[in-house]
Formats: C-alpha cells, sequence, structure tokens
C-alpha cells in the first residue's frame, strides 16, 4: 500500500530544527524540506492584518522566501491567487468575506536546486467589518494523524468569548485544501478511520455570541497514516561530516524523519573497499561518531541508520565516504564533493570539486554507477568532465562523481555524495 508523510515534523541531531552546516560545502543541492508548515496569524476578519511565518525548512545553506496569498471558498476549494499579494503580510478586503484564504511559501535555496514548496493551514472563513465575533487565533488540532487514533480540536481564541461552541471534522487533501465534511463528526474530538488515510484532518469550530455565529478552520492535521504503516519515512536521509583522513572523526546527522509518536536512531558504520563494495561491519561502531583508524586508510565508509517510531523500523544509508587518507597525508577531503542537477536521464548533472585541506589543488573527476544503496560502484567510460549527463543505462541507479585533488606533495579522492535513483 502506498504510505503519505508530510515534511514537516522532524528529528534532527541534538534535536536541531535546521540541518547542520559542518562538512557540508559542495552538498547535493537538494531543495529545501520544509519541517514545519508555514503559519499564519492575525484575526480573520476584513480590514485586519495577517501575518505569515515562513515555517521551519532543512536546508544546507541560506533561503530565500516568496509568498503567495490564495482566495479559496468557504470548503477550501476554488483557491485563486490574490494579484499583487506577495508579502509576508496580507489585508483582507471585503472581497475575502465568508472565504477562506490560503498560503503558499516558496523557499529557495543552493544554485541549481529545486525550489521547495509548503503550504501554511486556510484561515477563515473571513468574518465582515467590524464583526461582532471574531477570531483573533487560529484552533489546532493534537493527537497521532494515524488510523485508530484520536484528535482533539483546541478551541482557538475569539473576541469576545463564545456563548456556545460547535465542531465538524473535515477531510482534506494533503496541502489542507479540497475539504468535504465527515458525516456525524460533530464532537470536539475524533477517531481517525481508514477512509482518511493520505488525507489531511481539519475541524471547523463554529463559535456563537448573541446572534452571531462564525466559523473558525483549525490548523491542518499531518497527512493520516494508514493502519498498516511500519515505520518511519525519510523526508531527508542522513549524512556524514568530518575530515576523510586517519585520526579524525567522522559524524552522522539523522536527516529528517516523518513518523508517529517519538522517533529514534541506530547506527552501523561500515568499511568497504575503494569502489564501496565488499563492505563489512566495524565492530562496535554503533555511534553517530566514529574516529578513522589505520584499518581504514585508503578505504570508504559508510553508515546504515535504522529509525523507529511507535510503528517499526525503516532503514537509510549515507552516502559513502574516502577513501580514507592516511596519517599525515599531503591532503584530503574536508568536505564530499556534490552534484547539483536533476537525476533523470537526459539532464545534465554538475559536481562541485569539495573542500580540501590544501588550497590551489588541481582536481579531476570520474563519474561512477552504483546501486540504489550507492554501493558497489563501477566507473562510466568516458565520464570524466565536471558535467555528466544520465542515459537510460543510468535508469535507476545512483550517481556518484569521484574527485581527485593534486598538490606538489601528494593527491587524493573523495567520493561524492550520490544523486537519488535516476529518473
Amino acid at each position: 500500500m502506498r504510505r503519505f508523510r508530510r515534511p514537516f515534523l522532524l528529528a534532527l541531531a541534538a534535536g536541531c530544527a535546521c540541518l547542520a552546516t559542518a562538512g557540508l560545502a559542495g552538498a547535493v543541492a537538494e531543495p529545501p524540506v520544509a519541517t514545519a508548515r508555514p503559519t499564519v496569524a492575525g484575526i480573520a476578519a476584513v480590514g485586519k492584518q495577517l501575518t505569515a511565518q515562513s515555517g521551519t525548512w532543512a536546508a544546507s545553506g541560506a533561503l530565500t522566501y516568496a509568498y503567495q496569498w490564495y482566495r479559496c471558498n468557504a470548503s477550501g476549494a476554488a483557491c485563486l491567487s490574490i494579484h499583487g499579494a506577495v508579502s509576508p503580510t496580507y489585508t483582507a478586503v471585503a472581497r475575502d468575506a465568508g472565504q477562506t484564504l490560503g498560503l503558499t511559501v516558496t523557499a529557495t535555496g543552493a544554485a541549481g536546486s529545486t525550489p521547495g514548496v509548503a503550504y501554511a493551514s486556510l484561515v477563515g472563513p473571513i468574518a465582515p467589518a467590524k464583526a461582532l465575533l471574531e477570531t483573533t487565533s487560529q484552533p489546532a488540532v493534537s493527537g497521532a494523524a494515524a488510523v485508530g487514533k484520536t484528535l482533539e480540536v483546541a478551541t482557538g481564541s475569539w473576541s469576545p468569548t463564545p456563548a456556545k461552541l460547535a465542531y465538524l471534522w473535515q477531510r482534506c487533501n494533503t496541502n489542507g485544501r479540497l475539504c468535504t465534511a465527515i458525516a456525524s463528526a460533530t464532537d470536539n474530538s475524533y477517531t481517525v478511520t481508514a477512509a482518511d488515510s493520505g488525507h489531511t484532518l481539519v475541524a471547523v469550530v463554529q463559535g456563537t455570541f448573541g446572534t452571531t455565529t462564525q466559523d473558525a478552520w483549525s490548523a491542518a492535521s499531518a497527512p493520516v497514516e494508514a493502519a498498516d504503516a511500519v515505520g518511519p519515512a525519510a523526508a531527508l536521509g542522513p549524512s556524514l561530516s568530518g575530515t576523510e583522513a586517519q585520526g579524525s572523526q567522522l559524524s552522522v546527522s539523522p536527516g529528517i524523519w516523518n513518523g508517529t509518536g517519538p522517533i529514534s536512531y541506530a547506527y552501523q558504520w561500515y568499511r568497504c573497499d575503494q569502489q564501496g563494495s565488499h563492505c563489512n561491519s566495524v565492530h562496535g561502531a554503533t555511534a553517530a561518531t566514529y574516529r578513522l583508524t589505520s584499518h581504514d586508510a585508503g578505504k570508504t565508509i559508510g553508515v546504515t541508520l535504522r529509525a523507529t517510531d511507535s510503528t517499526g523500523t525503516a532503514v537509510a544509508y549515507t552516502s559513502l565516504v574516502g577513501p580514507i587518507g592516511t596519517h599525515g597525508a599531503a591532503i584530503a577531503a574536508l568536505a564530499q564533493p556534490g552534484i547539483s542537477g536533476q537525476a533523470k536521464a537526459g539532464t545534465e548533472l554538475s559536481a562541485s570539486t569539495g573542500s580540501w585541506t590544501q588550497a590551489g589543488a588541481k582536481t579531476t573527476f570520474a563519474w561512477l554507477r552504483c546501486n540504489a544503496n550507492g554501493r558497489i560502484c563501477t566507473a562510466i567510460a568516458g565520464a570524466t568532465a565536471g558535467t555528466y549527463t544520465p542515459t537510460a543505462a543510468d535508469f535507476d541507479h545512483r550517481l556518484v562523481v569521484t574527485v581527485t585533488a593534486t598538490v606538489a606533495a601528494g593527491s587524493a579522492t573523495a567520493f561524492s555524495v550520490a544523486t537519488g535513483p535516476v529518473a
């Protein structure tokens, strides 16, 4: 069964909401990934200003953000962009009364990377000007979005405080749009069913004060996990950092994972040959760091990560680093080279040179075709330039470029971060 995940809840090393940048110079230009949805704050009424927060994103460098506000109907459908509404703030106008408002945030990172896109939960319906009852903060949904689990909605903040509250749960698409009412779901809590799998859930809270009523959409839940989901899913895989030489310490970051409940991580380090083959586990190397020894010189190093949540365990693999330099080598890689561009047949990829312990090194390239885990790599005949255009022969393989850096006193070679499987 297809599994639906959202790239919002994450676990990173040391609980950080951004990827560690140490050692990532020249890394693959991955799209930024939203680890928490953009949000909208303010009073949902005509004449009042709403303010967007861009959300939390994982990326290997500085990001720039672009905003677009949308006007949708009372069911969160038929959304149309609002001309000129491209700043982080928006003041609701008369045309917005009775409608819901949406926001799309586009995050742009490293040159050559694909922008990341995320959607704020809808707000509204927008109250008319000088309304007798307004929502001052959006209701929130809590609980695990998984079949069989129970979600609850908080009432949000109102002005004045409603004398009466009513509830209606809605089933929406993964962006929290195109919603339909769930029959008989009229309590402040809701038990998720199989029909909700892959959908987000929203609670509409209706406040009544005197003869005035006003609806308020809650923030959307995560896409609902199917009952048979096993283990978390990686929104961004694990990575390695550190100087690639004997005596230096390498560190693994788990990346970004989405799952049900807390996520824990287990690591196993592996020592492979120069082509990323014949990998053997390093006895006792099960921490998030590993200090390179003389046994690692001339070898490539990788990590297998096991991520476990309340539903089970999933496995992911870091890109290989190395070959590891000897102690006191004339030059060693400080950070892996990277590959930018889409891993797609007919689309050119470009390699960076990485970062080295000696400046001014002369660099050469060799492209490799590897298996789905970025292991067991073979050289691609004639592919020795800084760019490479994948062919049909690369389909479903990951690509790696090795960069050899040469100075007067010697040379060293480094594996790049692997691409995704070639499409």
